[in-house]
Formats: structure tokens, sequence, C-alpha cells
């Protein structure tokens, strides 16, 4: 009493499958543009490390940041961000316009 099992559907392979060996470039064009990729000697707008501040593990009050202003540096930590303006944890506002630069000392 040997039953057959049915058959089942197999795909033939027409042709073999180089994985990794060929590499293929697609030209940028009008419909597809390139992305604009930030170097390393680029200079980071203030608002990419604010923005990578707030999306860190840590809270943003731990992190020692040394701000740059056109009248002060300020070696503090963030509060936080209302409107237009850094708000430090010495209770200090500084408005988003008088940064140059802000340099973060911990590690995110």
């Amino acid at each position: 009493m040997k039953k057959e099992l049915p058959h089942i559907y197999k795909n033939e392979t027409v042709s073999r499958v180089k994985k990794n060996r060929d590499v293929y470039h697609i030209q940028a064009s009008d419909e597809n543009p390139e992305k604009e990729v930030l170097l390393e000697n680029d200079p980071v707008s203030v608002e990419a490390k604010l923005k990578k501040l707030f999306q860190s593990r840590r809270y943003i009050f731990n992190i020692g940041v040394e701000i740059i202003t056109k009248r002060k540096v300020y070696d503090t930590k963030i509060a936080g961000k209302v409107k237009n303006s850094i708000v430090t944890i010495d209770g200090e506002v500084i408005p988003m316009i008088e940064i140059e630069d802000i340099i973060i000392k911990d590690r995110l």
C-alpha cells in the first residue's frame, strides 16, 4: 500500500545567480537627482547639531556642550529649546541667531 505523494511545484532556474559579482551603476537624471551628501570636512549647521542632541538616547540636560556665540562662549548643558532660543541649565536664554557653533563635549 504505497501511495505516491503529490508533486510540488518547483520553478526551474534559468541561469545561475552571481552573488555580489555584478555591479550596476545608475546615473543621475532629472527624474532621479542624487541626494546631497554631507562630507566630513563640510561644516554642519547648528540646527543639525541640535537635532542630533535632541534625538540622542541620553537626556539632553546630561550632555555637556560648549555654545559659541558672537559675544560669549558658554560652557554648560542644554535644558531645552523654546521657539527660536535655547535655554541652558544655568537659566540663560540664547537666541539661535547669535549661535555660531555648538561643540558636543560628551559622547552621545
